[in-house]
């Protein structure tokens, strides 16, 4: 069978489905039809994947092989479909395509079928939910063969997704361990709480400290970084505040019992959804602890 390549979409709104052609490869011997079998289009599920997971939402896409067993090619003109999670109905729609998506003939075209999961929307829907859902998408793809007939074929697939939350960071008191009139000691305490039901594997927090407005540390947390599930981890990191460069706001800062703190950067996880990027935005008033 000869390859094909293409690839083509068409996208169908916020918490919706949507359709389009990844590519094309010869079918492998376990999916190419009889010699007896008809010339008509069928549909395997190849792999789910997670895309985009964040605490707003995620994609769960499902990668469909269409095989097409004819010597001509096949025109997607229509589908329906209908997705339930945890046995609730979310979706239920039916759409024709303004222009057909054509079906090279002789092997395997790959399809994607993204579902967009937006976690307010769920819930508005369907009530709270925690910790993971399962999807079921069912539905009939419908084909426009060489005489202009049309030909249906069904697909029913479901897979899990997480409800996933960020991580939430806040600041404990930074410690003072000595102050001169050229600079001060210090360790600051962030702290990062988990609220999902499994453990958070951190490869990297890379991160930008401000103490009053103006920037005084950038880099990388250095120790363990993984969040244990449903808890919490408080770092703590030395450093030097050089005065004379963080400038005049910073050392009148010192003299109070606190001053404002802004805690920035990107939490990298591994997850078995694949490499999740998370930033966070930490702005508080900073208390002093002073040790001498």
């Amino acid at each position: 069978m000869n390859a094909h390549r293409r690839s083509t979409g068409l996208a169908l709104g916020a918490a919706s489905l949507a359709f389009f052609l990844a590519g094309s490869a010869a079918a492998p011997a376990a999916s190419r039809p009889s010699a007896g079998a008809k010339d008509e289009v069928s549909l395997a599920l190849r792999e789910k994947v997670i895309k985009n997971l964040s605490s707003s939402g995620l994609v769960l896409a499902f990668h469909v092989a269409v095989v097409n067993p004819a010597p001509a090619p096949r025109q997607l003109v229509r589908y329906r479909y209908r997705v339930r999670i945890d046995q609730k109905e979310y979706i239920n729609t039916a759409v024709a395509l303004a222009e057909p998506l054509v079906v090279p003939p002789g092997g395997e075209t790959l399809i994607a079928l993204p579902v967009k999961i937006t976690y307010d929307l769920l819930r508005q829907a369907l009530g709270p939910i925690e910790g993971q859902a399962l999807c079921d998408i069912v539905g009939d793809m419908y084909f426009l063969n060489e005489r202009n007939k049309e030909q249906k074929a069904s697909f029913a697939f479901s897979g899990e997704f997480p409800i996933f939350k960020d991580p939430e960071v806040d600041l404990l008191p930074l410690d003072v361990l000595d102050l001169t009139v050229g600079g001060a000691d210090v360790v600051f305490h962030p702290r990062f709480r988990n609220a999902n039901g499994y453990e958070l594997i951190v490869d990297a927090i890379d991160f930008e400290l401000s103490f009053s407005g103006h920037s005084v540390l950038t880099g990388s947390i250095p120790e363990d970084k993984s969040l244990p599930r449903t808890g919490e981890k408080t770092f703590s990191i030395p450093f030097l505040v050089d005065f004379f460069e963080a400038g005049e706001d910073v050392r009148a800062g010192f003299a109070k019992d606190e001053f404002p703190g802004k805690f920035t950067g990107r939490i990298k996880i591994a997850s078995v959804w694949g490499p999740l990027v998370i930033g966070f935005d930490t702005n508080q008033a900073l208390r002093l602890s002073k040790k001498s």
